[in-house]
């Protein structure tokens, strides 16, 4: 009985771990908060080897951006990137900058401005993201959510038998 409990807590306290990871991964995305801090789920392989797909990024704004950079910005279709930066130039009196995947075999089509860059890639959290879109199925929502309560119930019954 002494070690069900054991598992029964070890399991609460690893649940509750990765429902905190969980929630300040969606409060981060969602929000410009920890100074300005955010964080992206990786959907691509275009920066492999340095950042694998399901991999969590977190940027941050930068006053100035260098040659081997790696950024995340709006490209012309309102869609995030994040690529390396390979050229920086200046246009109409605006930096800009030309920017490649690591893994593709050519630069970026469009060139962008430093008023489309959301930040600099300041940190990457590997395979986290894969974590983060299993939560969002059905099984994950079970495995995630259900689950754990059902951990809480039973540990709280076994306290009320035992005491």
């Amino acid at each position: 009985m002494k070690i069900i409990r054991l598992i029964l807590e070890a399991l609460t306290w690893i649940s509750i771990a990765i429902i905190a990871m969980m929630a300040l991964y969606i409060v981060s995305a969602n929000y410009n908060i920890f100074n300005n801090y955010r964080s992206y789920l990786v959907q691509s392989g275009s920066m492999e080897p340095a950042i694998m797909t399901g991999d969590i990024i977190i940027t941050r704004p930068n006053n100035k951006y260098m040659v081997n950079d790696v950024i995340t910005f709006k490209n012309e279709e309102n869609r995030t990137v994040t690529h390396r930066i390979i050229e920086s130039f200046q246009k109409d009196n605006l930096t800009n900058f030309n920017t490649k995947g690591d893994a593709n075999r050519s630069e970026d089509s469009d060139s962008i401005s430093i008023n489309q860059v959301i930040g600099k890639v300041v940190l990457v959290i590997p395979k986290l993201g894969f974590l983060v879109a299993f939560s969002k199925s059905p099984p994950g929502l079970i495995l995630l959510v259900l689950f754990p309560a059902a951990l809480f119930i039973l540990d709280e019954i076994f306290k009320i038998k035992n005491a």
